[in-house]
C-alpha cells in the first residue's frame, strides 16, 4: 500500500462519512416509523466503495474508504455500529472483485455485487422492520426502492468514478488497463 493509495482511500472516505452524516439521521428518524421512506436511502451507503473500487482497482479498497466513513458516522444516532455498517457495506461490495481475482472491473459487475448485497440486505430489513405485516403492495414497493436505490446510487458512483479518473487523480494509484471493460 502507497501513501498515495491511503491517501485517496481516506479522501473517498471522508466524503462518503460526510454524506452519511445526514443520512444517519434521516434513516434514524424514519425506518422503524416509515419503512418505506428509509427504503430509498440504502444506495447512499454503496456510493463510496464503489467510487474507491472503480477509481484505485486495487484490493481492500473499498474496506478502507468504508472504514473511514464509518470512523467519520460515529457522531450520528448510529453511533460506532457506523463502523460496523459501513465495513459490512465495504467488504460485500468488494466480494464481488474477489472472486473474480481483481481482474474484472466492469460496471455490471458493480451492479450485480451491490445489486446481491441489497438483496440480501433487504431481507434482513424486511424482518428487522415487521414488513410482512404491511399490505402486499407495501412490501412489493419496499424491495422496489432498495433495488432502485442501490441500482441510481451504483450508477452514480460509477459516474463520480469516471469523472474523477478523467481528472488524473488515480494516476500512479490505479494500475493501468490491459483488457478492455465489457
Amino acid at each position: 500500500m502507497t501513501t498515495r493509495f491511503l491517501m485517496a482511500c481516506a479522501a473517498i472516505g471522508a466524503a462518503t462519512g460526510v454524506l452519511l452524516i445526514p443520512t444517519n439521521f434521516a434513516a434514524f428518524s424514519v425506518s422503524a416509523s416509515v419503512p418505506l421512506a428509509y427504503a430509498p436511502m440504502v444506495g447512499l451507503w454503496i456510493i463510496g466503495p464503489v467510487v474507491a473500487l472503480a477509481v484505485l482497482r486495487r484490493p481492500g479498497s473499498a474496506v478502507l474508504t468504508t472504514f473511514i466513513a464509518g470512523v467519520i458516522s460515529i457522531p450520528t444516532p448510529a453511533g460506532p455500529s457506523a463502523v460496523v455498517t459501513c465495513l459490512m457495506v465495504g467488504t460485500a461490495i468488494e466480494l464481488g472483485f474477489l472472486v473474480t481475482r481483481y481482474r474484472v472491473w466492469a460496471p455490471w459487475l458493480f451492479h450485480l455485487t451491490a445489486a446481491v448485497f441489497t438483496v440480501l440486505y433487504a431481507l434482513s430489513a424486511y424482518a428487522a422492520f415487521d414488513i410482512s405485516t404491511m399490505p402486499a403492495w407495501a412490501q412489493v414497493v419496499f424491495f422496489a426502492l432498495m433495488l432502485g436505490s442501490q441500482a441510481a446510487f451504483t450508477a452514480l458512483g460509477l459516474v463520480v468514478a469516471r469523472r474523477l479518473e478523467a481528472t488524473g487523480v488515480a494516476r500512479g494509484i490505479a494500475p493501468r488497463r490491459t483488457v478492455p471493460e465489457a
